[in-house]
């Protein structure tokens, strides 16, 4: 599967990115002379397994090379600003009375018939306007951007999902279609759940901190500290019924808390919250977060250490199975990077460095063109 790659940014490589670890040729146009990107960090988070050529698309002659690119490719994918593809000549109406075949695939920030379709967006940005922001942060507090950059490669994963539903509705029709997917609309489908409060209640989703965001308050639920009592000391708790509750009461050496008929039942628990998270804090006050999550989790309670990017990074375990796989880095050397998580035991995903800009002129022009460069 050939794909031109004409994105930039996070949400726009991060559909193409899943789909390079997953076999596609990706070609990544990239402006002649354009260097600074390619040594910035997030380009080699974004950018792994696929090739480079360098375009310039406002010449004629770039201009011709990017409508035969296109001509030779499965899928084409954008996120320019609006009405920057249409002004370089590579709307979908050209490119289809071209290429029938083609998989034509737009992400931007606003759908194109929204009312803000003309307006400039960015993650956050995308995150308040969905909702996002609304039902992130302590309750009473302010509203907050999610963490997780949810609007951008959010949206990349879905668009791959969309262009690969596209390439097999093609083997059935023999014809190419245009996809549009907006980030503010992805973002406003993440909320499933949270739609529950305006649906049952006519109420708006409030803010949980970090309690669930269910209609019926529980407890625990919530993160609780731990030895050293750092700013990341924490470990998340979730006992979500009855018998995880038990468990709970019996992991921490407090079976008595079993009898308790305060505690007995899941609106017992969420009505006496204060008490409940002064015994659990008592017990994680004496473990560390790691230990406190593996002696939940060993005794069947849903639990979790708050862990730091660093952590994450540095964790043997997600390097040994191959999430995160090291790659060089002209700047900083060997680095990690984020690699495809879903582990498929029929065709195992390799990963090669983010391709230095333009590098593949002349294996590119051979391998789709059949034309040799000197």
């Amino acid at each position: 599967m050939r794909v031109l790659d004409l994105t930039h940014q996070v949400a726009g490589p991060s559909a193409t990115l899943a789909l390079a670890f997953l076999g596609a040729d990706v070609v990544k146009v990239v402006p002649p002379g354009d260097r600074s990107s390619y040594d910035a960090t997030p380009f080699y988070l974004n950018n792994a397994s696929k090739r480079s050529i360098a375009i310039d698309l406002k010449s004629e002659a770039g201009h011709d090379l990017a409508l035969r690119l296109a001509d030779a490719a499965d899928v084409f994918v954008e996120n320019f600003s609006p009405g920057v593809v249409d002004r370089l000549g590579l709307s979908y109406d050209v490119l289809r009375e071209r290429n029938p075949r083609l998989v034509y695939a737009q992400i931007k920030g606003f759908a194109s018939d929204s009312p803000y379709a003309n307006f400039p967006s960015f993650d956050p940005l995308v995150q308040a306007v969905s909702g996002a922001s609304s039902i992130t942060g302590d309750p009473g507090g302010p509203p907050m951007k999610p963490g997780p950059d949810v609007g951008d490669t959010g949206t990349g994963m879905v668009a791959a999902v969309g262009i690969l539903a596209a390439l097999y509705q093609r083997t059935a029709t023999g014809e190419g279609q245009h996809l549009e997917l907006a980030m503010a609309d992805h973002v406003a489908t993440f909320l499933r759940i949270h739609y529950g409060w305006p649906v049952e209640r006519d109420l708006d989703t409030p803010r949980f901190g970090n309690g669930p965001p269910f209609l019926e308050t529980t407890a625990p639920s919530d993160i609780y500290p731990c030895p050293p009592f750092g700013p990341n000391d924490y470990v998340q708790i979730h006992c979500g019924n009855d018998k995880q509750w038990r468990r709970f009461a019996d992991a921490i050496g407090r079976p008595e808390l079993k009898d308790d008929p305060r505690f007995a039942t899941m609106a017992g628990r969420g009505e006496h919250k204060a008490e409940i998270d002064a015994i659990v804090t008592e017990w994680t006050s004496t473990k560390d977060k790691v230990e406190a999550m593996v002696i939940l989790g060993e005794a069947g309670v849903p639990a979790g250490a708050v862990r730091t990017t660093g952590e994450v990074l540095r964790d043997p375990d997600l390097r040994k199975r191959g999430i995160f796989v090291p790659v060089e880095h002209p700047v900083y050397g060997e680095v990690p990077i984020p690699a495809w998580p879903v582990r498929m035991s029929g065709s195992p995903v390799t990963v090669t460095p983010p391709p230095e800009p333009g590098r593949h002129r002349a294996e590119v022009l051979r391998d789709w063109l059949g034309e040799e460069v000197g």
